[in-house]
């Protein structure tokens, strides 16, 4: 009895209660002057090494913003992907709906495909890519992305230019791991191929467990070998083709980093792969302060610095130029046309956008790096080719 007492209390007590009002989440406000940015990244999963180096050095650019005092223009939200190409496009919607953000940048591979340049009809705010992607404005939507990396035609055209100038094209072995990465690269070899009138070669399908058994066997008789996709799917066969004698020219991806380069170990007498030449820090002196510096700090903080982590750091100093010269906070429209009209020396490169053109990394500084393993260890700019007729 007194149990059924103690419950029509309860029950009158939550009947008198007042009524709790439930209210969505507000959106995230500006700032005045702040410029919201949200960065997509490989930060776990098999493609980290890229991505945790594109955050240190986006984080060293945000640390020296802080450090020289006065307002935090930039601000920057780093989100993980985990190497997932549907993550990408819900974390994309997410970035320019739910948060409001002024620009999105991407540092993982995109598959430039129908499904992703709607996301970009839809975003309609600047979106900086900093992995190799077709000329953007060739594609619908790319009217919103800025391509900071060299296109997937000018690495294909510098990596046959190189074997050609060495004489070592023919016979060329052709691997991928048929990522969207290697997709892409090797198509555009297959496409550079065909237009100086080359029969493209047989591609062989690899996986990081098989690249060494699969790969041997026509090393054996190439004069080149070009690897596409990540670097670290290519390590260990690249190593023991050296330990073996058998030493083709490798080419190796852009996407490089210190960690899988390191790994090469003998290998890294026949590996190169493309990149800045303002990264060669052990080749040449830097030639700017700005870049100095960055390779002084990031190298202090994370090791060598690829091309990847210097575009990455670039990308939040060419948006707050952009900001800066509409007028602080701006809406997504003017900051496209304030990027469409910019041109930035920036540490990797110097970019020129045009309202036509969104591929903005400058050719000229397109060379071949390697990785020394003297007695100074980090990037270094391989030894230019001497003609030679090919073999």
């Amino acid at each position: 009895m007194r149990g059924l007492a103690a419950l029509f209390a309860l029950f009158l007590a939550a009947c008198s209660a007042p009524t709790v009002e439930i209210t969505p989440t507000p959106a995230p406000t500006h700032e005045p002057g702040t410029t919201l940015v949200t960065v997509l990244l490989d930060l776990s999963g098999a493609r980290a090494p890229n991505g945790i180096a594109q955050r240190n050095a986006m984080q060293l650019w945000l640390d020296q913003q802080q450090a020289r005092g006065g307002p935090q223009r930039i601000r920057a939200k780093f989100v993980d992907l985990a190497g997932s190409d549907a993550q990408l496009m819900i974390e994309l919607r997410r970035a320019a709906v739910d948060e409001r953000a002024d620009a999105i940048v991407i540092g993982a591979p995109v598959r430039y495909d129908e499904t992703f340049a709607s996301a970009l009809g839809v975003a309609r705010l600047p979106v900086l890519l900093t992995l190799p992607a077709p000329e953007p404005t060739s594609r619908r939507g790319g009217g919103w992305a800025f391509a900071l990396a060299p296109t997937y035609s000018d690495l294909a055209r510098a990596a046959v230019s190189d074997a050609t100038q060495r004489g070592v094209l023919l016979p060329v072995l052709l691997a991928s791991d048929e990522s969207p990465p290697a997709v892409a690269e090797r198509l555009a070899l297959a496409a550079e191929l065909e237009q100086r009138g080359l029969i493209a070669p047989t591609v062989v399908a690899v996986s990081a467990q098989e690249a060494a058994a699969r790969l041997r066997a026509g090393a054996a008789f190439a004069h080149s070998a070009f690897f596409t996709g990540p670097g670290a799917t290519y390590v260990e066969v690249t190593r023991s083709l050296a330990a073996a004698g058998i030493t083709p020219r490798v080419y190796l991806s852009y996407l490089m980093e210190s960690s899988d380069a390191s790994s090469l170990r003998e290998g890294a007498d026949i590996a190169t792969w493309p990149g800045s030449r303002n990264l060669a820090a052990l080749s040449t002196a830097p030639t700017s302060v700005e870049r100095a510096t960055f390779l002084q700090s990031f190298s202090a903080r994370s090791g060598p610095a690829s091309t990847l982590a210097a575009t990455a750091y670039d990308a939040l100093a060419l948006i707050e130029a952009a900001s800066e010269s509409a007028g602080g906070a701006p809406d997504p429209t003017r900051l496209r046309d304030r990027l469409e009209a910019t041109t930035f020396a920036g540490i990797t490169t110097r970019y020129v956008f045009t309202a036509a053109h969104h591929a903005g990394f400058d050719t000229v500084d397109l060379v071949y790096l390697r990785w020394s393993t003297g007695a100074r260890v980090g990037f270094a700019r391989a030894p230019e080719p001497a003609p030679k007729e090919e073999r």
